[in-house]
């Protein structure tokens, strides 16, 4: 790839940021906070799990640590289970806490 005349050299865009993360830097501390925890997961949650999942599943409520997630159709189910450790994983990852010891998927119509 040619950039003004020279080639661009593979790892030379080290210093950019995914777009999603320069984002989520702009937007207001509060918004995130404890009392917003729902919107924190929620956004969260479309990041971690993709476009294709989070188009069919959204948060329900948290309790106890544990994550409510409603999911268009039953066929979805085993699928987000075999997952759940993993998106589990992840969301704590991002919290810098363990905030998640659960997820429970529950179909809808």
């Amino acid at each position: 790839m040619a950039f003004y005349g020279q080639e661009v050299k593979k790892g030379s865009s080290r210093n950019w940021s995914e777009i999603r993360s320069v984002l989520f830097q702009s937007l207001p501390d509060e918004m995130f906070s404890k009392g917003n925890q729902k919107e924190w997961l929620i956004y969260h949650w479309n990041l971690v799990v993709g476009k294709e999942i989070a188009g069919v599943s959204s948060i329900d409520k948290v309790t106890r640590g544990i994550l409510h997630v409603r999911v268009k159709g039953k066929e979805w189910v085993p699928v987000l289970d075999s997952l759940k450790k993993k998106i589990m994983q992840e969301i704590n990852s991002r919290a810098g806490e363990s905030l998640l010891n659960g997820i429970v998927f529950k179909a809808v119509a």
